[in-house]
């Protein structure tokens, strides 16, 4: 192996790393691929070239090697050969070696037997292209271009790359960006230089725009060379097809790249027309004639693959694929180049029109190629959407030409003839004399039920459910999506014919006998007129419609069989989509019929009905979020029924009064449509809980399952006097854990969706039901083992299921009025292992806390161990963090003048994320459940209880936190870290108020941090937020900090055990909070006696167990109990002389709240 360049790693190493990089043995395996790697982040110089000369050994080298070589050097090249497109660094690659390369690639991409190979040096090329065009790779176009010639000397195969290649470099020109190196700092650069670098970047453009305009005539001979031999069928047919899509593929992306066709006017005049007489011959073979015929005989997929060795077949797929080129080359030159293309629209429309619309037969619509059929309707969907092909636009009457600058006036000016030309064709084409044609063959040929669809109805009806649904889908390439999109872009240019041809065919099939042709048709035009429903809101009475047609159709006993099935399909679709213009009335009406035909014999039917369901359920929700926000309603008021504006400042007096009718008005709408669903909720979730055992198809399971969850969305509490029947009915949901059970290994995906659909169901109903879903048996066959799957760690689909899961766990737990011991025994089994995992700590962490509430002590017994080690482990991170964050502010405080403060800023530390603290607030919720727990856990008047072993470590970690040092001062803390600190003083609180003495041992003998703590924990206790003043509620909040941290601090003054309490101002600004308390303790009692007339712990009615539980648990704080005077009176009169240091101190200073502190006696009279 030698090449041109001398390389700086040998080639042969080269060669033996990469034979070493296919080995089977991991060791030997890994170390090469990490090699190689190593080369290409270090850019080695004659690394890329000794890759290339790898891949040119087609004979030493076997196939596996040199594919090896190719896409590494691709890859290497992508990201070494500069470091991105904007850098101003290039990288080490020598010059000599990067045109080694370049010339290289060409011949291996020529020359190379493998077609693989070839394409990663195609890729390559690409790449290099990006960077290297047109300069220093002047040549890439003009070589790929005589290699793709018909009479030059490279083998077909390679001829067949150099055009696929010239297409991908095409591609990757589309928005070159031009990067050129300065000699110096560009900020440094004189105008002069700057002009200089900005002719040559404009140099560079002119160059390359040449470059692709000399493309022009020999693509466009090649492709006229090609294509005559294709339609002309004689030998080398095959060949000669593949080369002439593939020179349109290459003529696409070059009308892509083109800015404008100055200079080659004529040649792209001769272009659109060779193209518009190209897609005439093709027409006729590819969509009637023998060639038609033997496809639309095969049918199906062999048609579409032309495969089968059948060569009518495979020409016909030939020019279909032709057929697909030249349309999109149509569509991008009249989207790049609208002006120049309007000439050549009206003969290519009216093609598209007549040929492939009008005169195809409705079987091939369903065999030709599918982005055949994407392309056609987009071509033919831009054009009618284009402004400038509109007659309006052109003469400036549109109220959207003021935006125009002069220089689009001028050219539109310019252009106006074949303009107005290109417009008056498409308004031709849907004139009310031929706009009733083109609308029954959109209908009957791509919207319509095929044949096909028809039988996979009756032989598979959950497929043929599902398939219906992907075409929903805005990337769905299927006849029916295509022609909906194309009819809604006809109404969007003329609406009035368009839509008087839709319902006049809609009234004819009304009166037309119900055969099954017939009802083909009828159920085709359902679909378009619900499709565009958007489009005809204004121009259909669906309450008429409903009472007239659709109510009969869902009341008859005679439409029987599968085409009696269709129909009643369509009606229901119908309801489904418009069923939200409907009067309450007839809405009641429908939502009956609606759930009636959930429990039809044709799955088919019943699961149209579910999606019916929902879709009256969803527009139900909608009405709900208008009623419960006001907001929305103040904004319907401005709008009013008739599209009210403000006309200044203020709404009129009526307008005001028509704004509030309409509210009233939806109001009043939507509690009918909640009574109707109330009163079908029995048998529309009997329905669905039926339904699921005759379904076999994981989506259909998924579709009713989201029914039921909305119906239980919408009701809420008024789902609970329905509990019987849903109990009666939710075992039937076990079908599901069955095929979840079944499927295993069908792969994870649509099974964890099954599930989570189902998981979600379930945690629907019970935190609607309450707590006594939970404890019904039925419930519980299916609740628990839905528990033990959705949080095994060992399942394939566990990692999508175990947040559902745990969401569940949480619901259970909310809805139980005592801790159920299967949930007990699943804590046991399943949370430790969860923990460990570390990604839903906070998650877990709540659900520990569920358990405490509803089983106490006993409950966390056997998890105590795996708890205290998570809330050590998370309040310890978030300590690091802090420390972290105090490091960073004094590197920042360092840095000298001159340095970037933000980008030092943020190469130290990242900060508090929002996760982390969550979780460590969660820990510190949790850890001061347990200590309260633990208190009231001990006999009344015994010493209080040592706080466990297991638990220690976790206390020292909630204490760490609240005196850590985030490098701000004591009071200034990050946002997220302040709810932190204060759920950490919490648990602190509690040890401290029973034991004094503890303080020095949680944070190690720290005496700074102590400091820090108390001062932290005097400045946080006494804030007051401004919500106090106008939310009751965050006032009995502030209320109870206030009151907590007073009665503490007076309590280690009172006790005299704390060294830093002894400060004088210390003290002093401890007394003073106790005074604050004080002051509010006759409000605070109010508060205290309000929480014991809440409800009591047990009360099944109450939606959430668990509130109740920490209701109760705040009623028995003793914390709560203790007077704030008696606490401040007694914390004074104690250290005497720490009161005669104040009184000394405050005869040194005026005024202040210390003034008040003037002797225990004066306090006992109560607080001033």
């Amino acid at each position: 192996m030698e090449s041109d360049i001398a390389h700086s790693i040998p080639v042969e190493r080269v060669y033996s790393t990469l034979s070493s990089a296919l080995s089977n043995d991991h060791g030997t395996r890994t170390a090469a691929e990490q090699q190689l790697r190593a080369w290409e982040s270090d850019a080695a110089p004659g690394f890329i070239g000794s890759l290339l000369n790898v891949a040119a050994e087609v004979q030493a080298v076997p196939e596996e090697g040199r594919l090896m070589a190719a896409v590494v050097a691709k890859n290497a090249v992508g990201s070494s050969w500069r470091k991105t497109l904007g850098s101003r660094e290039w990288s080490r690659v020598p010059d000599d070696e990067k045109q080694y390369i370049r010339t290289t690639a060409t011949a291996v991409l020529l020359g190379d037997p493998s077609d693989r190979v070839a394409l990663q040096i195609t890729l390559l090329i690409t790449n290099i292209a990006r960077f290297d065009v047109p300069q220093p790779w002047e040549g890439l176009l003009p070589d790929l271009m005589a290699a793709a010639a018909e009479e030059s000397p490279v083998a077909p195969a390679g001829k067949q790359r150099a055009l696929t290649t010239l297409k991908h470099v095409l591609q990757a020109l589309r928005g070159k960006k031009f990067v050129i190196s300065t000699p110096t700092d560009a900020r440094l650069l004189t105008e002069q230089e700057f002009e200089e670098l900005a002719d040559g970047i404009q140099r560079q453009r002119l160059q390359l725009e040449q470059q692709c305009k000399a493309l022009l005539a020999p693509l466009r001979m090649q492709w006229e060379q090609h294509t005559a031999a294709l339609l002309g069928g004689g030998e080398g047919w095959a060949r000669r097809g593949g080369s002439a899509a593939a020179a349109l593929s290459a003529i696409r992306e070059l009308m892509h790249v083109l800015q404008d066709f100055e200079g080659i006017e004529e040649a792209i005049t001769a272009l659109l027309t060779e193209l518009q007489q190209a897609a005439a011959a093709i027409a006729p073979l590819l969509l009637s004639g023998p060639l038609a015929a033997a496809a639309s005989a095969a049918g199906g997929e062999a048609a579409a693959a032309g495969s089968g060795g059948d060569p009518q077949l495979q020409r016909w797929q030939l020019l279909g694929k032709n057929w697909e080129r030249l349309l999109q080359v149509a569509l991008v030159t009249m989207d790049r180049h609208t002006f120049q293309f309007a000439a050549h629209l009206p003969p290519l429309m009216s093609l598209c029109i007549n040929a492939a619309l009008l005169a195809m037969d409705a079987s091939l619509v369903h065999h030709i190629r599918p982005k055949a059929r994407v392309v056609l309707v987009r071509f033919c969907a831009r054009a009618l959407l284009q402004q400038l092909y509109r007659r309006d636009f052109v003469d400036g009457s549109n109220s959207e030409t003021r935006f125009i600058s002069d220089l689009g006036r001028s050219t539109i000016a310019k252009y106006r003839p074949q303009l107005l030309a290109a417009s008056d064709a498409l308004d031709a084409l849907l004139a009310p004399a031929q706009c009733p044609q083109l609308v029954e063959a959109i209908v009957q040929k791509y919207i319509m039920l095929s044949p096909d669809e028809v039988a996979e109805w009756e032989a598979d009806p959950e497929s043929f459910a599902r398939n219906v649904d992907v075409e929903t889908s805005p990337d769905a390439d299927t006849p029916r999506p295509c022609g909906v999109a194309l009819l809604e872009c006809m109404l969007e240019r003329a609406d009035e014919p368009v839509a008087a041809a839709l319902l006049a065919m809609a009234a004819q099939q009304q009166a037309a006998p119900l055969t099954p042709s017939n009802i083909l048709v009828r159920e085709g035009t359902y679909r378009a007129i619900g499709e565009c429903f958007p489009h005809l809101r204004s121009k259909v009475d669906f309450n008429a419609w409903y009472s007239s047609e659709l109510r009969l159709i869902l009341h008859s006993s005679e439409l029987t069989g599968l085409h009696g099935s269709i129909l009643r399909a369509g009606a229901l679709w119908l309801v489904g989509v418009c069923g939200a213009e409907l009067q309450p009335a007839p809405w009641t009406d429908a939502l009956g019929l609606v759930v009636q035909h959930v429990s039809h014999a044709d799955v088919v039917v019943a699961l149209m009905a579910v999606s019916a369901a929902t879709a009256l359920l969803g527009n139900c929700l909608e009405e709900s979020q208008f009623v419960s926000q006001p907001p929305r309603r103040k904004k319907l008021q401005l709008e009013g029924a008739g599209g009210l504006s403000l006309h200044g400042l203020a709404l009129s007096d009526d307008e005001e009064e028509q704004g509030d009718t309409l509210a009233a008005q939806v109001d009043a709408e939507f509690r009918s449509h909640l009574d109707a669903v109330e009163g079908q909720t029995d048998a529309l979730i009997g329905a669905c809980f039926a339904l699921l055992p005759r379904l076999g198809e994981i989506e259909s399971m998924v579709r009713v399952l989201q029914c039921v969850s909305s119906s239980v969305e919408l009701l809420g509490d008024r789902l609970r006097p329905h509990l019987a029947t849903i109990c009666s009915a939710l075992p039937q949901a076990r079908v599901v854990w069955q095929v979840i059970s079944q499927r295993k290994q069908q792969g994870a995906g649509g099974l964890a969706r099954l599930h989570s659909a189902l998981i979600s169901t379930v945690t629907h109903l019970l935190l609607r039901l309450g707590s006594a879903a939970v404890a019904d048996s039925r419930v519980a066959a299916l609740l628990f083992p839905l528990l033990q799957h959705a949080t095994n760690l060992g399942s394939p689909d566990a990692e999508p299921l175990v947040d559902d899961g745990l969401r569940l766990w949480s619901a259970v737990l909310a809805t139980s009025e005592q801790l159920p011991p299967p949930l007990q025994e699943l804590a046991v089994q399943r949370l430790p292992a969860i923990l460990r995992r570390g990604q839903d700590t906070t998650a877990c962490l709540k659900i520990a806390e569920g358990h405490a509430l509803l089983g106490g002590l006993p409950a966390m017994a056997p998890l105590m161990g795996q708890l205290a080690e998570a809330i050590t482990g998370s309040l310890a991170a978030a300590v690091a963090m802090a420390l972290q964050t105090a490091a960073a502010v004094k590197q920042l405080l360092a840095a000298p003048p001159g340095q970037d403060q933000q980008q030092l800023h943020r190469s130290s530390v990242k900060g508090f994320s929002a996760e982390q603290a969550t979780e460590s607030t969660t820990a510190a919720t949790l850890l001061s459940l347990l200590v309260q727990l633990l208190d009231q856990a001990a006999a009344p008047g015994s010493q209080p209880p040592e706080l466990p072993a297991e638990l220690q470590p976790a206390a020292t970690a909630a204490a760490a936190m609240a005196a850590v040092d985030f490098g701000s001062g004591v009071v200034r803390l990050p946002a997220l870290g302040l709810t932190l600190v204060e759920a950490c003083l919490e648990p602190v609180g509690r040890l401290l108020f029973k034991q004094p003495t503890l303080l020095p041992a949680l944070l190690s003998g720290n005496a700074e941090a102590e400091i820090r703590l108390l001062d932290r924990w005097v400045v946080l206790g006494g804030a007051r937020d401004i919500a106090e003043m106008f939310v009751p509620s965050m006032g009995v909040l502030g209320r109870v900090r206030r009151h907590r941290a007073a009665v503490t601090l007076c309590s280690l003054l009172y006790a005299d055990t704390c060294p830093a309490m002894r400060s004088p101002d210390r003290a002093a600004q401890a007394l003073v909070l106790g005074i604050r308390a004080a002051r509010e303790q006759e409000q605070f009692a109010r508060d205290q006696h309000r929480l014991q007339e809440m409800p009591p712990a047990h009360d099944s009615a109450h939606s959430d167990q668990l509130v109740l539980r920490r209701l109760a648990l705040a009623r028995a704080d003793p914390v709560r109990a203790i007077d704030a005077r008696e606490a401040v009176k007694a914390a004074a009169a104690k250290p005497g002389s720490l009161v005669a240091q104040l009184h000394q101190q405050q005869q040194q200073q005026d005024g202040g709240e210390v003034a008040m502190l003037a002797t225990p006696q004066q306090l006992g009279s109560g607080p001033r």
